[in-house]
Formats: structure tokens, C-alpha cells, sequence
């Protein structure tokens, strides 16, 4: 089976991932595009209790524009989903693999682009437990690192 994205366990509360994930994708160059807090929306729609959940779209814009003036079609292949739930008392991150994505077509510009922003969102998870992320902790767990895993 294809691994489709990365995901890492964290020791940090979902709701202070929520808030200064898009603070990290920023300095990586990212726009968070829309936030949609699913568990609120199967809550309202469909009257159905769920888990934590957020999906975060968002955009390397300096790259989605140099890949729009090429094609328009392109601006299919521009957002990218981060996913953040809780999954028992750990907060998960996950990002999709924009290589796999893009290995699709037969394209360099965005196959090169693809690895960049896969190297940058490998960098953001990598650094979610660093220290600028470290102030708010789960209260009572132990410290823990998480590895970055993929997953299919």
C-alpha cells in the first residue's frame, strides 16, 4: 500500500497546536487558506458526537503563483490539507505527501515545487516539540518526542 502522508504524535494540547500551527506554517511560507473544525461540523449536520478534529488547507502562495502563470489547470495541484486530531489523550499531526501528489503528472516545475513544500512540512513537523512550541504542554504526560511516521 502507498504511504500517503506523515504523521507525528505530539505532546502538546490540541488546542495550542490549532493556534500556533498556522504561526509555523507562516514561517515556512505557507497561508492557512480555511480551517474547518470537522468535529463541530458533524456535530451541526449530522446531530453526530466526534473526536477533536481540524483540517487546515493551505498554500505555498509564492509557488502556486509561479505555478498558475504556466497553467491554469495548475490551481488543482495549489492547497494542501493539514490535519490535526486527538486521538485518545495525544494530539496527531498530519501532513499529505505533495510528492506522491504530483508524481502523477508528468511535470518538473511541479514536481520541483512538490519537493520543496514536502521538505518544508517534514521541517514544520519536525520542529512541533521545539522550543518555541514547548510553553503550553499537556498537563500531567510525560514529555515524549514523536517520530514522524508515513502512513497509508
Amino acid at each position: 500500500m502507498v504511504e500517503f502522508g506523515y504523521f507525528k504524535d505530539v505532546n502538546l494540547s490540541f488546542n495550542s497546536v490549532v493556534k500556533k500551527l498556522p504561526i509555523e506554517l507562516k514561517r515556512k511560507g505557507f497561508e492557512v487558506l480555511s480551517t474547518v473544525r470537522m468535529d463541530n461540523e458533524f456535530h451541526n449536520h449530522l446531530g453526530v458526537d466526534f473526536k477533536k478534529y481540524v483540517i487546515m488547507s493551505i498554500s505555498n502562495l509564492q509557488l502556486a503563483y509561479k505555478a498558475l502563470i504556466k497553467e491554469d489547470g495548475n490551481g488543482l495541484l495549489q492547497t494542501y490539507n493539514v490535519i490535526i486530531y486527538q486521538k485518545n489523550d495525544i494530539t496527531v499531526v498530519g501532513v499529505l505527501r505533495p510528492t506522491l501528489l504530483i508524481s502523477a503528472f508528468n511535470s518538473e516545475y511541479l514536481n520541483e515545487g512538490a519537493s520543496i513544500i514536502e521538505r518544508k512540512l517534514l521541517e514544520i513537523l519536525d520542529g512541533l516539540e521545539k522550543k518555541r512550541f514547548l510553553k503550553e504542554k499537556v498537563s500531567g504526560k510525560k514529555e515524549k518526542q514523536g517520530a514522524i511516521k508515513a502512513v497509508a
